[in-house]
């Protein structure tokens, strides 16, 4: 769809294509395939290959900044989306937004990035949004991924197992039907099967177009920093 849409700039669309054909010349292709003598280890981290995929959803040293700051404005854009459905204060545009920890009204609560306090030990019990539907006593637990494109579908189980014992908790102690719901989008672009039935239990009205524009506009960015940075 976004290549369709044509939304975005021809350099952005040309680097992308090459991506997903393991085109660009990364160290690993420059070292393994031209036969170069130049190190095939990753620019940033240099322990691990330089492979397309490593550039863009496996290196240490971007996981905490640039992978980061891709997922951020992901979750920020489903977040708006969920204000803007249920009749809560939002900017009139989402690239705008600055989420806050607590929104409410008399239907519904979202919480960002919220630590939830339960009677036993949790490892994971802070997902990216909480939706609480307080009229009809549901609860949807949400959590954004931008994994490489091969992985979307493991993530998306991991994500689902990852919140299971939060969400049983969340049932028990607040006395709601609680849902996981992951937000899956590949790094080049790739979207889970199931992502309109996912949205859609959310109520949102969030495009395919926007979602892969935010994260193809983070890979473009993260591309070209590692092919440009010099040794």
């Amino acid at each position: 769809q976004w290549l369709k849409r044509g939304s975005l700039k021809r350099q952005t669309e040309s680097l992308i294509i090459a991506a997903q054909d393991q085109a660009p010349r990364t160290n690993y292709r420059k070292a393994r395939i031209q036969h170069s003598r130049e190190s095939a280890l990753c620019r940033m981290c240099k322990t691990k290959d330089a492979t397309v995929t490593h550039i863009i959803s496996e290196c240490s040293k971007m996981a905490k900044t640039e992978y980061k700051g891709r997922h951020d404005r992901v979750a920020a854009a489903v977040h708006w989306s969920i204000l803007k459905a249920h009749g809560l204060p939002h900017t009139q545009s989402w690239y705008e937004h600055r989420a806050e920890k607590v929104v409410e009204n008399e239907d519904v609560k979202v919480l960002w990035d919220f630590n939830v306090f339960v009677d036993k030990f949790i490892e994971a019990r802070r997902p990216d949004i909480i939706l609480v539907k307080k009229k009809v006593k549901e609860c949807v637990i949400i959590d954004i991924a931008v994994p490489g494109d091969v992985r979307t579908k493991m993530k998306e189980e991991e994500k689902i197992d990852k919140y299971q014992d939060l969400a049983r908790e969340i049932s028990r102690l607040w006395g709601m039907n609680t849902t996981v719901v992951p937000i899956i989008i590949g790094a080049l672009g790739t979207i889970i099967d199931q992502l309109t039935l996912l949205l859609s239990m959310l109520g949102v009205t969030l495009s395919f177009d926007t979602t892969q524009k935010t994260v193809l506009l983070g890979t473009t960015h993260i591309l070209r920093k590692v092919l440009e940075k010099k040794e």
